[in-house]
């Protein structure tokens, strides 16, 4: 009976260790937006999570999966370290993940300044000029979210994506437009050029500065109400 006891006892011991080796813990990035994703039964908004340090080179990829105990809060970049423990086969559902995961603590949280910009921007200023009152003023919009801008150029109506942005750098893909020819275009060419050789930005209250990469002003916009 005794060596029966300790043979349960021993295997007992096994299992617990085996268990509890394959439990894994990972600390990374939880991004401030998310992001539609196809999540199997259809489309549906998936958060974004990045296991690097530097969050200016942040490659973001879908988590499809849910994290028990951790929120979500839009505007907020959140490091966060997460136990990983392996599903038994026969006990996950169909499209289900095979690692459940769980919050341990959030290790930093931070505002994520990209969201400064999301926002709707009239040009004031093109090249430090002011735009003249008489002038139909262009327009930028910036959709953080869905990293998409549009608007109008004075002219022209416009729309485009963000190739790239970080907490004070940003870089639009070219524009696709529309194709009326106003009685004067300078207004529209200059926005244009300007907007074509942004790739960084400074917001300051309601204003919004776009720079190349030289740091010279190139636009010079205020928060549309």
């Amino acid at each position: 009976m005794a060596l029966l006891k300790i043979a349960i006892t021993m295997l007992v011991l096994a299992v617990a260790s085996t268990s509890c080796s394959s439990i894994k813990t990972s600390t990374y990035w939880v991004n401030s937006m998310k992001k539609e994703c196809d999540a199997g039964a259809g489309k549906a908004q998936c958060i974004q999570v990045y296991k690097g340090t530097d969050l200016d080179k942040a490659t973001w990829t879908n988590f499809y999966a849910p994290i028990e105990g951790f929120t979500f809060e839009a505007g907020y970049l959140q490091k966060i370290e997460v136990s990983e423990t392996p599903i038994n086969k026969a006990n996950i559902p169909a499209d289900a993940s095979s690692i459940h995961y769980k919050l341990i603590t959030i290790l930093e949280k931070k505002a994520d300044h990209r969201m400064a910009l999301h926002d709707v921007w009239a040009v004031t200023h093109i090249n430090n000029e002011a735009i003249s009152a008489s002038e139909n003023v262009p327009t930028l919009e910036i959709n953080i979210t869905e990293m998409r801008v549009f608007g109008t150029d004075g002219c022209n109506n416009y729309t485009g994506s963000i190739k790239n942005i970080t907490s004070d750098n940003i870089e639009f893909s070219a524009l696709a437009s529309t194709r009326k020819m106003c009685p004067n275009m300078q207004v529209s060419d200059k926005f244009n050029q300007a907007l074509s050789k942004t790739t960084g930005f400074k917001r300051e209250n309601l204003n919004l500065f776009l720079f190349d990469s030289h740091g010279n002003n190139l636009l010079s916009l205020k928060k549309v109400d």
